[in-house]
């Protein structure tokens, strides 16, 4: 299953740019995740490669994914990978600036492993496309904010 969507932005590349790269400010557009973390640390030189685990918080419960950085190119794309063993899904968002700040074109390729994810995979699209709007409606929000 394949999602996409585009966000105007009215704010600079860098700025948007940093509310994707910096972990600590990913809770700021969505708030389900609670944690980021790195067994290897995070190369900040060559992130593509980079292993990592992402905690968030779903249902009233937390859930961990396995996380690997696919693509990097600073203030332009990220592409991550997460998947829990029965979902997988790899992200990608790139940045183009425009008049008006920063188009955001953001895809979603989702892996579903069993008949069973495939199914509630199905059932469940109109929810996962309302918590990407939002997310990306955060994202609009903070990082306009942060030029006022």
């Amino acid at each position: 299953m394949r999602i996409t969507f585009e966000n105007q932005i009215a704010a600079p590349v860098p700025v948007v740019w940093s509310f994707l790269d910096d972990d600590a400010k990913l809770p700021l557009w969505m708030p389900e995740v609670v944690d980021v973390s790195y067994q290897d640390g995070k190369n900040r030189d060559d992130p593509v490669g980079t292993v990592f685990r992402q905690t968030l918080k779903e249902g009233g419960r937390e859930k961990t994914y396995d996380g690997l950085v696919t693509a990097y190119e600073s203030e332009r794309l990220l592409g991550v990978r997460l998947t829990d063993g029965q979902f997988g899904v790899d992200v990608r968002y790139v940045l183009s600036p425009t008049a008006q700040g920063t188009r955001l074109d953001y895809t979603a390729e989702l892996a579903l492993q069993s008949l069973l994810a495939r199914i509630l995979g199905f059932l469940f699209k109109p929810l996962t496309m309302s918590i990407l709007r939002r997310h990306m409606a955060n994202l609009k929000r903070v990082a306009e904010q942060a030029v006022d």
